[in-house]
C-alpha cells in the first residue's frame, strides 16, 4: 500500500462535500480545469451564480500550494476515492475555517506549503469554506467526527477532534 494515503477511510466515507471540495482541487491541480463537465459540476452543486467563482478559487488553491508552497504535494488522481495525507490536511483546512477553527486552518496550511500562509492564501481557504457553507455542506475530514456547523445561536461546541484508540 502507497504510504502517502490514508488508510481505512475513503472519500466516500466523508460526504459529498469532502467529495466535491477533493475532486475539484485535483482537477485544478492536474491541470484539467479546461473541461466543461468540470464547470458544469461546480454550477450543479453550488448554482449557475457561484459555480464559476468557486471554481476560480480552486484554481487560485492549486496555483498557490503548487508554485508558492516550499513542498511537493501529494495528489491521487481526480476520481479516485482513496486519499492522501496532504489532501486530509487540505479538507481538515476546510472544515476548520468552516467551524472557526482559523488557528488549526492556519496550521493546516502552514503544514502544506512548509512555510506561513499569507493572508490571501487563508482568504482562498475562507472563501472556499463559505462557499461549502452557504450550501449547508460541511467539508468533513478524518480528523473530525461529522457534526453541524456551529450557529451563533448555539453556543455548543462546533466539533468534536477524533482521538485515535
Amino acid at each position: 500500500m502507497n504510504s502517502s494515503l490514508v488508510a481505512h477511510k475513503t472519500l466516500t466515507d466523508l460526504g459529498p462535500g469532502a467529495q466535491i471540495a477533493t475532486f475539484g482541487f485535483r482537477a485544478c491541480a492536474f491541470g484539467q480545469t479546461r473541461c466543461c463537465c468540470l464547470l458544469n459540476l461546480f454550477k450543479d452543486f453550488f448554482g449557475a451564480e457561484i459555480g464559476g467563482p468557486v471554481l476560480g478559487r480552486f484554481i487560485r488553491l492549486a496555483e498557490c500550494l503548487g508554485n508558492n508552497g516550499l513542498r511537493r504535494i501529494d495528489l491521487t488522481v481526480p476520481n479516485a476515492i482513496t486519499f492522501t495525507h496532504d489532501e486530509a490536511s487540505l479538507l481538515s483546512a476546510l472544515s476548520s475555517m468552516q467551524h472557526g477553527a482559523f488557528a488549526q486552518a492556519r496550521a493546516h496550511m502552514t503544514w502544506l506549503l512548509a512555510r506561513s500562509p499569507q493572508s490571501d492564501e487563508m482568504n482562498i481557504i475562507s472563501d472556499l469554506a463559505n462557499f461549502f457553507s452557504a450550501q449547508d455542506m460541511i467539508v468533513q475530514s478524518p480528523e473530525y467526527e461529522s457534526m453541524p456547523a456551529q450557529r451563533e445561536t448555539d453556543k455548543r461546541p462546533a466539533l468534536a477532534l477524533v482521538q485515535n484508540v
